[in-house]
């Protein structure tokens, strides 16, 4: 049997088993979890109907390039079998470091591949979806040097809510899948996680999701529908990704400045990480790591020991913290339609050490979202959960990266 095929029929008997009633049914039919490049002391989980074992840490390729290789050889040799990418990152070289690396000695094989389609101009023009989706994806593949990736992903990073569903979209993935070019079909989310993540359990039509999470969202306004959303996926056996777990963990645990935290002996963003871990329907943490010392920090989180009473005693500094949640409160607040969220993840890019990435993002947005567009009305404020002083980092921002 040629290897698309035998792929083909692999994820149609994977998702027919996933919607026949999850894990049970797909023991029964025969199914079994698919193991590649494991290695203690890494922690590895299924990736809900998939039946994928991924390790708890994904690598997340934002910032990848030829100049980084040798980030994703460390990860590569400590277990991490997850790798996701888009060819937004770095306009493709995150997926050509992919290439160049999983390309050889084998390794692709011992990799599960994660990548994402941007379809964000097709989608609010309601044309051109489809050819765009099959060329974009046909580039990536070329790209990374391989015939398929694991998961293609709808990238998001604005509201999907009303594009989740796009028949245009769905179609192209289910022929890419058809054409043994993916495995599973996915999405990815930071503006309105919950929202979306609902939607899609409920349809049946994705085997993966990648939403924006932390503990300072579960402190805030999101942690409720959060928590209906993952339980709603989890019962529709999706797998479950988290990013910007620890976007502004420094700020949070600095301004809380609770000596336990220091007194444990991990970073604050090794603690936002583990929390997100910990939370039910969660599967794999996506850290962008861009140095050995990231690398060697992010891999000893799974093996963090972690209670409930640490779980809560986070949510304890994130409400007293001022640190932005992302929970999208402020998005249906402002009259003026400003990228609030996306604004505030920029600078995130920045203080990461990423200045020119968070400039160009900034940049890009029309003008009419933009810091400048801002009234101070400050109904932002009064609907965020967290508190957030929004309009004064806003033009801090704007002074910043404009």
């Amino acid at each position: 049997m040629e290897r698309r095929e035998f792929l083909r029929r692999a994820a149609a008997a994977a998702g027919a088993a996933a919607v026949g009633g999850g894990l049970h049914d797909a023991l029964a039919a025969g199914e079994k979890v698919e193991r590649r490049n494991e290695r203690p002391p890494m922690k590895y989980v299924r990736l809900g109907r998939t039946n994928l074992m991924v390790s708890q840490i994904t690598y997340g390729g934002q910032h990848a390039n030829q100049q980084r290789i040798s980030v994703l050889a460390k990860l590569f040799d400590s277990g991490v079998n997850l790798f996701d990418t888009s060819h937004v990152y770095g306009g493709g070289r995150s997926e050509q470091a992919f290439g160049q690396f999983f390309g050889q000695q084998g390794r692709r094989d011992k990799m599960f591949i994660c990548t994402k389609v941007d379809l964000r101009r097709q989608l609010k023009k309601n044309k051109g979806v489809y050819n765009r989706a099959m060329q974009l994806a046909d580039a990536a593949l070329r790209r990374m040097r391989t015939d398929h990736v694991d998961i293609l992903m709808l990238h998001g990073c604005a509201s999907l809510l009303d594009w989740i569903l796009n028949e245009e979209w769905l179609r192209a993935a289910e022929d890419l899948r058809e054409q043994g070019k993916t495995r599973f079909i996915g999405f990815s989310e930071h503006a309105k996680p919950a929202e979306t993540l609902t939607k899609a359990a409920k349809s049946g039509r994705y085997d993966v999701a990648m939403v924006a999470h932390s503990v300072a969202r579960a402190a805030g306004g999101g942690g409720k529908a959060m928590t209906d959303a993952l339980a709603a996926a989890g019962k529709a056996d999706m797998g479950i990704l988290v990013i910007k777990a620890a976007q502004r963990a420094d700020q949070m645990v600095k301004k809380a400045n609770d000596p336990r935290v220091k007194q444990a002996g991990h970073s604050a963003h090794q603690l936002c990480y583990r929390y997100v871990l910990s939370v039910p329907g969660v599967h794999s943490v996506v850290c962008g790591m861009t140095s050995h010392t990231h690398v060697e920090q992010d891999l000893a989180v799974p093996s963090i020991q972690f209670a409930a009473r640490d779980g809560e005693h986070l949510r304890g500094l994130a409400a007293v913290s001022g640190a932005c949640g992302f929970c999208g409160a402020c998005l249906d607040a402002c009259p003026n339609g400003i990228a609030v969220q996306d604004i505030l993840r920029f600078d995130a890019y920045r203080v990461s050490g990423h200045s020119e990435y968070a400039r160009a993002e900034y940049a890009a947005l029309d003008p009419s979202q933009r810091a400048t567009a801002c009234r101070d009305c400050g109904s932002c404020e009064r609907a965020c959960p967290n508190h957030v002083d929004i309009r004064r980092q806003l033009a801090q921002v704007h002074s910043r990266l404009a």
